[in-house]
């Protein structure tokens, strides 16, 4: 079950792990004397920063690269090897000592990258907070209080200083510059990447395509839903936006909402230049949405995903899908829902905490009842194994996949509800941000 994407997948984490960095070992271990005791302490240090160069790759987000495997599986390599490399970077400190300047650009280098690593566990990853209740409470206070969005974005572009302090931290090391193939395979990647990086930061000032907010209606008592409005200009970017997909948004005008931030869309009509989206106020750019004035100018970002891809697949095997939403997880998948449910035997089912946020249930309601092989269920309060059996046959349950959105603590419980249930981990298949 989606072969394409696990092969391209394994060839990603193959190129950033393995294939990068054999250029510049091969040019090591030709230039350097065997009898050298820090050889080891080199390479570790080499494949380090070759990973530090790739993560900063990763983080301009290459949308032909995200079509390929999606952001959610870029983002989560970019995790790893941000982790892993600083693992190797200190083994690389015992292991190939140096002092002066040398060893100051190394370890400050070192440090930047262990305190944002440190912080992005907390502030731009749910694994840690979906897992331990007290650690989520204390970091969603200082979510609130301190760490805006903008500035936990700005604190992780130290990742950028950090690299070029390293990139330093190797010019001076004379013996290693002077192994020429070397020397030119670490310049031309630096350069590559930097440059690849510049693009990417002038065009949140000039690139993004802008669209005019025409609507703003509240569907429930954190939940806003806005549309918006491209010119005629853009007719070109519209015709690239696929069911499931999401954009990042940023209004520039207005303060603490001037970086991009991701956000599923519900619809989107090319004809009309409209793209409409459905926005729970969990955090302090999400919380500004409802305070929007019709008029104002949005720069976005986008689209990205990959999960009609997926539903491409799927028909092309004539499998059925069962859909699982939790919470506001659900905008994309109705998105989905639309776009095929004349087509495929589709089992949509829409976990909320409270009924009120069953903010789009006549239009699922309607779809069902216009489409006999949409089936739409709802379950207030925590899906069991008892409700999910009632909703999905058995015959059903052992030939479909199962598509997820929600939040990751949502996922971790449905994907535990569903070992229970008999449904192997590759016909589970679902797009996160987090890792």
């Amino acid at each position: 079950m989606l072969k394409s994407h696990h092969y391209l997948l394994g060839l990603f984490w193959s190129a950033a792990i393995f294939l990068l960095p054999l250029p510049l070992l091969q040019a090591l271990a030709l230039g350097l004397p065997s009898s050298s005791s820090a050889i080891l302490g080199i390479q570790l240090g080499t494949i380090a920063y070759i990973w530090m160069l790739f993560v900063i790759f990763v983080s301009t987000k290459p949308k032909w690269l995200d079509r390929l495997i999606g952001l959610p599986s870029m983002y989560f390599v970019h995790a790893f090897l941000g982790l892993s490399l600083i693992v190797l970077a200190y083994l690389h400190t015992k292991m190939s000592p140096s002092d002066g300047l040398i060893k100051l650009t190394g370890d400050l280098g070192l440090w930047i990258m262990i305190a944002v690593a440190a912080y992005s566990l907390l502030f731009l990853s749910d694994w840690l907070t979906a897992r331990v209740q007290f650690l989520r409470t204390i970091v969603r206070f200082f979510e609130k209080n301190l760490f805006h969005h903008e500035v936990t974005i700005w604190l992780h572009r130290l990742n950028i200083v950090a690299t070029f302090f390293v990139f330093i931290h190797v010019l001076l090391i004379g013996y290693i510059m002077q192994i020429q193939s070397f020397a030119w395979l670490f310049i031309l990647y630096s350069l590559f990447v930097f440059s690849a990086y510049t693009i990417f930061f002038i065009r949140k000032f000039r690139g993004y395509s802008r669209a005019n907010l025409v609507q703003v209606k509240h569907l429930a008592s954190r939940i806003t839903q806005i549309t918006l409005k491209f010119n005629s200009g853009h007719q070109r970017i519209l015709n690239n936006y696929r069911p499931g997909d999401y954009l990042f948004i940023a209004f520039r005008e207005i303060a603490d909402m001037k970086e991009l931030h991701p956000f599923s869309f519900v619809n989107f009509d090319a004809a009309a230049r409209e793209v409409t989206l459905a926005i729970r106020a969990d955090g302090d750019f999400s919380g500004r949405i409802a305070q929007l004035r019709v008029g104002e100018t949005a720069r976005i970002d986008g689209p990205y995903g990959t999960l009609d891809d997926r539903m491409r697949e799927l028909t092309a095997d004539g499998q059925s899908v069962v859909m699982l939403a939790g919470g506001t997880g659900a905008f994309p998948l109705i998105n989905l829902a639309m776009q095929y449910a004349s087509s495929k035997e589709i089992y949509f089912i829409w976990t909320v905490s409270d009924e009120k946020e069953l903010v789009y249930r006549q239009l699922l309601q309607k779809i069902a009842a216009d489409n006999p092989r949409f089936h739409y269920f709802e379950s207030i309060h925590r899906l069991n194994l008892q409700k999910l059996s009632q909703m999905v046959p058995n015959k059903v349950r052992d030939q479909a996949t199962f598509l997820m959105s929600g939040s990751n603590q949502m996922m971790i419980g449905y994907r535990g509800l569903l070992r229970q249930y008999g449904i192997r981990a590759r016909h589970i298949f679902y797009e996160k941000f987090n890792f």
